[in-house]
């Protein structure tokens, strides 16, 4: 009788891992949507950027929403082999190498998508901080004006 070692991940579970890759998928896809989004609303602030001096920091974020989308595409192109390599944890042909092979690959994925993720988040937040702090400039400037 053979035992099952048990995780309370579900990483054992081939059902659980094809959901979890669907939702990384749909979750970097959006993102990849929102990170033209962010590039248009830069592009879109330039007068309040060019006139609250803050220039070097919207091109730094420039350059990091180009990395960022950059690393997106390489996950989902990393995500979709791996839905494409679930097949090994269907097969009747019991092949514990390769089956352990897939659930690590599975969990370094996760990780990697966790940390995009993360690192994603801290752009974006700093992206609406410095727009935010623009316009407030410029709107200041045009009170003290009048």
């Amino acid at each position: 009788m053979k035992t099952k070692v048990s995780n309370s991940y579900g990483w054992e579970r081939p059902d659980l891992m094809h959901k979890n890759s669907m939702m990384w998928h749909s979750r970097l896809s959006f993102i990849l949507k929102e990170l033209q989004f962010l590039n248009n609303l830069l592009n879109e602030n330039v007068f309040p950027i060019v006139e609250s001096h803050m220039v070097p920091k919207a091109e730094s974020l420039k350059v990091k929403l180009v990395d960022l989308k950059i690393e997106v595409t390489d996950l989902l192109t990393k995500i979709n082999n791996h839905k494409n390599g679930l097949k090994i944890l269907f097969n009747d042909i019991e092949q514990f190498e390769k089956e352990w092979d897939y659930k690590h690959q599975h969990r370094k994925i996760m990780i990697k998508v966790h940390e995009f993720d993360s690192k994603y988040q801290n752009v974006k937040n700093e992206i609406f901080r410095m727009v935010s702090q623009s316009i407030k400039h410029n709107k200041q400037k045009r009170i003290s004006a009048e």
